[in-house]
């Protein structure tokens, strides 16, 4: 082929990217790319098998294997942590938990005892071999978390024994191209069960599967105690915590702070506490965040910190804000409801559906600037209500989030499947 039969051909490609769907194939056919580019380098450098038999006898004794999609500090990730703690409390057996990515949470684990892998391929296999295939079998039950694990299942959907999903994902993640293109349907009626972590799961799950096959099921969450640091200056200070990027909300809150008045504003210290995905769109996002935020001296931007360090964060704060479009059960709202502060929640989050408004919580409309002002301005001018309000909100913790309620819930879902 001449180079201009090259050049001619390279600009059909560009030119059928102009629709909708080609661009959608464009970016699956990418993202299927770069995964198989990173595992092979990763494969490249690694000196043996995850596979190996040590691993091979830990697991055919353990009964349960959970899938994470990642080891890092974040929601779904936690999720499969508590499901672990709940299924050594049933059965006095630590299953084993395997995920393509490593991260700090594994640490974790590792220090609970709970026998971990890192296999970079794990969602990515074309042809799997024998020992891999051996080792998945060796378990009695096969627990997927997080629909990001979609891999997992495509590939091992008739190996797995009792496979069961745990989804805790929302329109962002159903709405992907790359999940639009899995046919959900398939690997849905694959698993013996769905579990649904949040009921804003719901009806996004109905388009692929029948109504007895979906099970709500809430997480639990470790009661530990925090004793109240008041922030020496005196100042109500609010925290929102998470990945920076749009989905969380965090241009919300600081435009909802830029409309303070400034004797209000002053009364405040407002945190935003986390990092963005080191990749462009999220860097553009945060610095775009960084610079409004920046204008007003009452914002402090906070990286990622290690969890001793969150723990003093959480202390001092007075109100814990999520202004996420969408996020079906953000794990942070469900501590500052433990800890018995004032959470300040979006109504397009899981957590809305379980709050009443001006009761136990205070909930403001989604992607509303305005109305999240409003709310602050409102905690700013009545701060002797902090208090109630945080009271009741540790009620609505213990009605849906106590680790013995979600031991119960997860005995009863695997007596039913």
């Amino acid at each position: 082929m001449t180079k201009l039969h090259k050049l001619y051909k390279l600009l059909n490609i560009l030119w059928s990217l102009r629709y909708r769907e080609n661009r959608q194939n464009f970016e699956i056919a990418l993202y299927e790319y770069l995964v198989r580019l990173k595992q092979s380098e990763l494969l490249s450098t690694s000196p043996e098998s995850p596979y190996k038999n040590e691993t091979l006898n830990s697991g055919s004794s353990s009964g349960v294997l959970l899938i994470a999609h990642e080891f890092s500090r974040t929601g779904a990730p936690f999720a499969v942590l508590y499901l672990a703690r709940a299924l050594f409390a049933l059965h006095g057996v630590r299953p084993v938990i395997i995920s393509p990515m490593d991260g700090p949470l594994r640490e974790e684990f590792e220090q609970e005892g709970y026998h971990t892998i890192v296999d970079p391929s794990l969602l990515s296999y074309r042809i799997c071999s024998s020992d891999v295939c051996d080792f998945i079998l060796g378990f009695e039950r096969v627990i997927v978390t997080s629909l990001a694990a979609y891999g997992f299942i495509r590939h091992f959907r008739g190996i797995g024994k009792k496979l069961t999903w745990w989804i805790h994902e929302t329109d962002d993640w159903f709405n992907a191209p790359v999940i639009m293109n899995a046919d959900l349907s398939l690997l849905f009626a694959a698993c013996e069960s769905i579990w649904l972590g949040s009921p804003l799961c719901l009806p996004l799950a109905l388009q692929y599967t029948s109504q007895d096959k979906l099970h709500l099921l809430l997480y639990g969450c470790p009661d530990t105690v925090l004793p109240h640091s008041p922030h020496e200056s005196g100042k109500i200070i609010f925290s929102i915590v998470g990945s920076v990027d749009e989905r969380k909300g965090q241009d919300v809150f600081v435009e909802a702070i830029s409309r303070l008045p400034e004797e209000l504003r002053t009364k405040a210290v407002f945190r935003i506490i986390g990092s963005p995905h080191p990749s462009v769109r999220f860097v553009k996002f945060y610095k775009t965040v960084r610079a409004k935020g920046d204008l007003f001296p009452e914002v402090e931007f906070i990286s990622s910190v290690p969890s001793d360090e969150l723990q003093e964060l959480y202390a001092e704060t007075d109100v814990f804000v999520s202004a996420s479009r969408d996020d079906p059960m953000p794990i942070v709202i469900t501590q500052g409801l433990m800890y018995s502060k004032l959470c300040l929640c979006s109504s397009a989050i899981g957590q809305a559906r379980l709050l009443e408004d001006g009761k136990d919580g205070l909930i403001f409309a989604n992607d509303s600037a305005e109305a999240l002002s409003a709310k602050i301005a409102w905690i700013l001018e009545n701060p002797n209500e902090l208090t109630a309000l945080g009271v009741a909100g540790r009620i609505i913790y213990e009605k849906y989030f106590l680790m013995s309620s979600f031991t119960a819930n997860v005995e009863l879902l695997m007596q039913e499947s």
